[in-house]
């Protein structure tokens, strides 16, 4: 049974909700991932062609969604286009590999490669932008050098 939360309990951001939910689609894609060991004959009638892209899809989704859990920790809040990139990014990177479960060669098409570079260029956009927000408000944050002097007389 589902604890209620508690009065006061802070929101969770859509940005730590879409790193938990692709934690948790990792988490389950470890499921086919160990069929497909356990079977590999059975799988690959399923239609399952490659176990190493499926292992890659599982651990690229298990360590996106953590990082994006990590990131919508240390940096609350961020601007609403970081998020979007950061959480767009993160779900394209991840489910790219999904393809390559069933279609090893699609990896050589031109129109997957142009996902690839598009979904890298969102994601590291995504990630450059949470640094870039978290230095401004490091910097935001620390006292200048007058408010120092003034704190140790």
């Amino acid at each position: 049974m589902a604890a209620s939360p508690e009065v006061g309990d802070p929101a969770v951001s859509g940005l730590m909700l879409s790193g938990l939910c692709e934690l948790a689609v990792g988490a389950l894609a470890g499921w086919p991932y160990a069929f497909a060991i356990a079977n590999p004959e059975r799988a690959r009638s399923r239609g399952l062609r490659s176990p190493a892209r499926l292992r890659q899809w599982h651990l690229d989704l298990v360590m996106l969604g953590g990082l994006t859990v990590l990131a919508a920790t240390a940096v609350p809040r961020p601007p609403r286009a970081v998020a979007r990139a950061l959480g767009m990014g993160a779900w394209s990177n991840a489910m790219l590999f999904g393809p390559l479960v069933v279609w090893p060669k699609a990896g050589h098409h031109p129109a997957y490669r142009a996902a690839v570079a598009a979904s890298f260029t969102v994601t590291s956009t995504g990630f450059v932008g949470l640094a870039v927000e978290g230095r401004r408000r490091y910097r935001a944050a620390r006292p200048t050098r007058r408010t120092w002097r003034k704190r140790t007389s």
